[in-house]
């Protein structure tokens, strides 16, 4: 059966994937003094992004599917080879970490942008067994609380990130399960369409918030989900009142932003960037790290400029990841392929190899034609 993209969600990752890039461009400079405006920014990002990102996953996330969660996981070990590499060509850390551990290559500990990569297996693993539970959110939301309050939670495979932000996976599943997003989107039709208007209210409201938000101590650590309720001295009531709050909320923006994205026409330049989103995730976050030191440290303080930079940086490498002779470089790392591993089976294509692995950031604009 013939398959076909489909407009909306690559225009949503496109959008998606720059402000990850750009987010990650002007992460540092958001503590220099005098750039709350990039804090701002920056804070406005991570409230929504990773957990629309996650959603969007969710959604096309299709259970019993084992061979793409190895495919999945080989690409982990590849890129968490390529960033050891090059942390030890730019004299960041040493590619074999001899610890008391015994880390080899770090691998059990995500690199920097990493952890959703893995997220996407562990959640993958996870997700049948979950969903055979009755109430599958409220349980990952009560096991997200448990292990926020929790203390001294390991570090290995950004385990409390994964725990936290699993719950968005399965709202993702259950908005195509249930077809929530559909039926929305079929009342969001047309500009005067109330869903329409009630989504673009919300997120006025939401860039009002954060301007509040954004002077909160430790606020934007909160959105990492990385941290214990302790650090934030919380009591568990406290803690987990704020942890609900902000699944909510995140989740009503995120709704609110699928309906303000051109459904059926495609957005010039970040539809194209939203097909290979998988290409940018896994190559920028090294260029980045490249060229970070470059910037003069009188500029760092010049917020406009920052922003400036960010945005023209972001833009310029969000475009030259996706160009062809790129992606073609790239593609043993980013889509590798595994036919010596799988036997063969039903799901093998004529020429007797199995298809070529569609990664869950690549394959999350397709659907099947009629």
């Amino acid at each position: 059966m013939k398959l076909k993209r489909i407009p909306w969600f690559d225009n949503i990752k496109g959008l998606l994937i720059f402000l990850v890039v750009f987010g990650h461009a002007i992460e540092v400079y958001r503590h220099t003094a005098g750039n709350e405006s990039v804090k701002y920014l920056y804070d406005v990002i991570y409230f929504f992004h990773m957990p629309l990102f996650i959603i969007i996953s969710g959604y096309f996330y299709r259970p019993n599917k084992f061979d793409r969660v190895v495919k999945l996981l080989s690409v982990f070990f590849i890129w968490q080879l390529v960033h050891g590499i090059l942390s030890k060509l730019i004299k960041e850390q040493a590619i074999l970490t001899l610890t008391p551990e015994g880390r080899i290559f770090s691998i059990f500990e995500p690199y920097w942008t990493m952890w959703y990569l893995l997220g996407i297996v562990v959640w993958s693993v996870v997700t049948p067994y979950f969903l055979k539970l009755k109430h599958p959110v409220l349980i990952s939301i009560g096991l997200a609380l448990l292990i926020s309050y929790a203390e001294n939670v390991t570090g290995w495979f950004s385990l409390r990130k994964l725990v936290n932000f699993y719950p968005y996976f399965l709202i993702g599943y259950l908005l195509s399960e249930k077809q929530i997003l559909h039926t929305l989107s079929e009342k969001a039709k047309g500009l005067k369409s109330p869903v329409r208007w009630t989504a673009l209210a919300v997120l006025l409201v939401y860039l009002g918030g954060m301007l509040y938000y954004t002077q909160i101590p430790k606020g934007t650590e909160f959105l990492f989900m990385r941290e214990s309720y302790s650090y934030f001295e919380w009591s568990f009531i406290k803690g987990a009142a704020f942890h609900v709050a902000l699944y909510g909320l995140v989740v009503l923006l995120s709704i609110s932003l699928f309906f303000l994205v051109p459904m059926n026409k495609k957005i010039p330049f970040f539809n194209h960037i939203g097909i290979y989103s998988v290409f940018v995730y896994l190559i920028h976050t090294n260029i980045i790290r490249v060229f970070r030191p470059m910037m003069p440290e009188e500029a760092a303080k010049n917020p406009a400029l920052v922003i400036s930079v960010g945005l023209l940086f972001a833009l310029v490498l969000c475009w030259a990841v996706s160009l062809p002779i790129v992606r073609a470089v790239f593609k043993p790392l980013v889509e590798p392929s595994l036919n010596w591993l799988f036997k063969k089976d039903d799901t093998t294509s004529a020429d007797g190899k199995i298809p070529a692995m569609k990664s869950a950031l690549t394959d999350n604009g397709l659907t099947e034609s009629k």
